[in-house]
């Protein structure tokens, strides 16, 4: 991460990391293969997926805690920290930087009764006070300490929407199926930020084939 100095404010420019970075991961350093990890990284951006949406979140909240899932995980293997609790705080500190955050019993709430529904545990209310709230409580505050220490806080994302829409506009496709095509395409390529300085989304109508390339995350 860099600033840059515009005038008397300072600017702070994306998270990248390099392809050699990406492509010798610390879980690859640890005998993780990369379908393996392709898989946890999807599973992880699905749980902050699903509890964004049963919280009730906007899509740019949980596209935030989806790339710090991905920028922790470039900094950390699959090995040494949980998925689950690294994608529960990642959605958690996703809602603060976006400025829309809830409640945390709200939060603990909703990932125990995933946590439930995976198990197949019929649903039970989490009991504010019980030692399962606390024990939960803490471990989620423990991994956003740990997440926050281990980026340096650095936490800044810039999200290729703006773009989007700008380039559907000029295009004059924003109203149209292809603009909810091209905006679908981009949240599921949070999914797999492989090679996260760039994304292209390719979108077409029956007269013309345009190629966006998206910059960010």
């Amino acid at each position: 991460v860099s600033t840059q100095s515009t005038g008397s404010k300072e600017e702070l420019e994306n998270f990248y990391f390099s392809e050699d970075v990406i492509e010798n991961s610390p879980s690859k350093q640890e005998g993780v293969d990369s379908e393996t990890e392709e898989k946890l990284r999807i599973f992880g951006c699905e749980l902050i997926q699903e509890a964004g949406i049963m919280l009730r979140l906007p899509q740019v909240a949980m596209a935030t805690g989806q790339v710090l899932f991905h920028r922790f995980y470039y900094l950390n293997s699959f090995k040494k920290y949980n998925v689950k609790d690294v994608a529960f705080a990642s959605i958690f500190l996703g809602s603060k930087l976006e400025e829309n955050q809830r409640k945390l019993r709200e939060f603990l709430n909703v990932f125990n009764h995933m946590m439930q529904l995976r198990s197949g545990i019929k649903h039970k209310p989490l009991e504010i006070g019980s030692q399962k709230y606390w024990e939960m409580k803490d471990q989620l505050i423990k991994t956003e300490r740990i997440m926050l220490k281990d980026m340096g806080f650095q936490v800044f994302v810039e999200h290729p929407y703006k773009y989007l829409v700008n380039y559907l506009a000029i295009l004059k496709l924003d109203d149209s199926s292809v603009g909810q095509k091209a905006w679908n395409y981009l949240n599921d390529s949070y999914y797999h930020l492989k090679l996260p300085h760039e994304h292209l989304c390719k979108v077409q109508n029956s007269h013309h084939s345009y190629k966006l390339y998206i910059h960010g995350c």
